[in-house]
């Protein structure tokens, strides 16, 4: 059973005896069960191609002869890493992100060690937006090849490998994603002869951002910004979802404006505000954010809050005053019928 790398010569031979000069037709079909001449690149039922990730599989070789059908099975393997997404990945701010890379699964350890496998990274290069530029990429982990095989962590970007390793899943996981997790993630695999595996992941962060934060009083304005930080492309559309009562249910037409501006919030555009990243007809990601709205109270209002206030003041020391003077009523009253030790009654008395 070959295994190879992809570049290397994969060469197939298949070949039949034959009598009374019967020429047979020979073809290979591929794992994905196509059709390919046996002839191509050389003669009869030698096939010589470029080895790449989809000739990883059961090859067949079909001989057709004296009208009978003859088939041949060999197993080619191909040491290679699954393809990475065509797209960027887009996630938004607070959740939880999967950087994915793997090696294809008909390829174990032991094969990818016989092959000369010198080193096996990722590395991390942040988008120029970022607060963290570099010209050059950043090492995030390197796998030591001894067993037991373990990850080192060489960038405390709160990253964590897979535990998947033995099964050859090499992805990154992460909690909850920042602003500054945008970027080109590189998953690498070394080998001798400079010979280099290597799959990029693009990640975009989506996150919305208030110009007055998220507590406002009825009557301010406020610009609320949805983006990833860079252009979109022209087949990904924005649109925002904004809460049921607010004033901009209107928002109707396909594609919205990255920035929405509100002259005057009332309290009905309190609530979750979401802005959603779509690709034809395929969400790709959410974000989200919640105003905290209060009512702002009128000049009238104010004015009445405070003039009833006063008077009930003006109230509480009135009574206060006549209650203190009823009081010292009360006591001059009891100190004029009173002004003698021992008062004795009216009437005669013999002197």
């Amino acid at each position: 059973m070959p295994t190879l790398l992809p570049g290397e010569s994969l060469t197939l031979s298949c070949d039949i005896e034959t009598h009374n000069g019967h020429q047979p037709q020979i073809y290979w079909l591929n794992p994905n069960k196509t059709k390919v001449d046996g002839n191509r690149g050389s003669s009869g039922g030698k096939l010589t191609v470029s080895a790449t990730h989809q000739n990883n599989g059961l090859w067949t070789c079909v001989v057709t002869t004296n009208k009978k059908e003859y088939k041949a099975t060999i197993s080619v393997t191909i040491i290679d890493l699954s393809p990475a997404p065509s797209h960027p990945l887009y996630i938004s701010k607070s959740s939880p992100l999967t950087i994915p890379c793997s090696i294809l699964p008909t390829v174990s350890w032991e094969q990818i060690k016989a092959k000369g496998v010198q080193g096996v990274h990722w590395q991390f290069l942040p988008k120029p937006s970022s607060s963290l530029i570099s010209a050059d990429p950043q090492r995030l982990f390197s796998l030591s090849l001894t067993e037991p095989m373990t990850w080192t962590a060489e960038q405390d970007r709160k990253l964590s490998p897979a535990p998947n390793l033995r099964k050859g899943d090499l992805s990154l996981t992460r909690n909850q994603v920042i602003g500054e997790d945008r970027g080109d993630y590189m998953c690498t695999l070394e080998f001798k002869n400079d010979v280099t595996l290597k799959r990029t992941i693009h990640i975009e962060v989506l996150e919305i951002m208030s110009s007055a934060g998220t507590e406002l009083i009825s009557g301010q304005q406020i610009n609320l910004t949805c983006s990833t930080g860079h252009v979109l492309p022209s087949d990904v559309r924005l649109k925002w979802v904004p809460p049921q009562p607010s004033s901009l249910q209107s928002l109707i037409s396909d594609h919205h404006p990255a920035c929405l501006i509100i002259p005057e919030v009332g309290t009905g555009d309190g609530g979750k505000w979401k802005c959603e990243l779509w690709q034809n007809k395929s969400l790709l990601t959410s974000a989200t954010i919640t105003l905290k709205i209060k009512s702002k109270l009128s000049v009238w209002m104010l004015v009445t809050i405070c003039g009833a206030t006063v008077i009930v003041i003006l109230i509480c020391i009135l009574v206060l005053i006549l209650y203190r003077r009823r009081n010292r009523k009360i006591r001059h009253l009891r100190h004029r019928l009173c002004q003698c030790k021992n008062p004795k009654p009216k009437g005669f008395y013999r002197t």
